[in-house]
């Protein structure tokens, strides 16, 4: 049975979608990131599909979501915060992952975290680039800092969201 957002499209229209998603995903990951000839502040790679390069334009055309919370202490990141940024399911999702993948986050400096799906459905953090309206920089935990909304569950004070809330994010990989 098709969905009835689909049902309603003209014959043509319709092939079109039917064909453009079932194209591999580096069309998909392109599409999400069209190159513009900006600094790359996050490579996308899905599954054994070569990376693609974002930039932070391509980042805010994505529905922003902001997150308002204080982060734990041993963040060091003191004070509530507006984070604003683009939801990690959202990325995920538009790269075609789901509850199946493995999603890793790499920072800089090579640190890579695990987040698994449940967070995502359960927290639905951010891939933040604005801390209280401003861009976040490289001294300040930025250009990307995953955040969760620590103040709307208290359970998210655990050590393991803790080591989750990966900061200098530049790569996200769906396996």
């Amino acid at each position: 049975m098709m969905p009835r957002s689909l049902a309603g499209l003209p014959g043509a229209a319709l092939a079109l979608f039917v064909a453009l998603s079932s194209l591999p995903l580096p069309f998909h990951a392109s599409l999400v990131c069209a190159p513009s000839g900006q600094k790359t502040v996050l490579r996308l790679q899905f599954a054994t599909q070569p990376a693609v390069a974002c930039d932070m334009q391509a980042l805010e055309r994505l529905s922003p979501r902001e997150i308002v919370t204080t982060l734990p202490p041993a963040l060091g990141m003191p004070g509530k915060s507006r984070w604003r940024g683009v939801s990690l399911r959202q990325l995920v999702a538009l790269l075609g992952g789901n509850e199946r993948h493995q999603i890793e986050l790499t920072a800089m400096n090579d640190y890579s975290v695990r987040i698994p799906w449940s967070d995502l459905v359960e927290y639905d953090p951010i891939l933040a680039y604005r801390r209280d309206q401003q861009p976040i920089n490289i001294r300040d935990k930025g250009p990307l800092i995953l955040i969760y909304p620590f103040d709307r569950h208290p359970r998210l004070q655990k050590q393991d969201y803790v080591n989750r809330t990966i900061w200098q994010v530049n790569a996200l990989s769906v396996r």
